[in-house]
């Protein structure tokens, strides 16, 4: 039996990152900051993230697009480090 391949991806490519943490400690703004940092100022639709609660905890989704396959490990990784983070898709 032999493994999938992955998918052939074109870049520039939209994707969405969900970004899970603790409601009051996680802020948008930060996680705005970073990908700003790191893929340079969002298109306006993308700069505003989806939002949802639930008990103690937020999530936020911003669409990105990664110039290439080997800016979004860096991005992922920053964002981990941000105060209140929890786990992200």
């Amino acid at each position: 039996m032999s493994g999938s391949k992955r998918p052939h991806v074109d870049y520039p490519c939209r994707v969405p990152i969900k970004i899970f943490g603790h409601e009051g400690h996680l802020q948008p703004g930060s996680i705005a900051a970073v990908i700003q940092e790191h893929l340079g100022s969002p298109s306006q639709p993308d700069a505003e993230p989806q939002v949802n609660r639930k008990g103690r905890y937020i999530s936020y989704t911003f669409w990105v697009t990664l110039p290439d396959e080997a800016s979004e490990r860096p991005l992922r990784e920053a964002i981990a480090g941000l105060p209140g983070y929890v786990m992200q898709l």
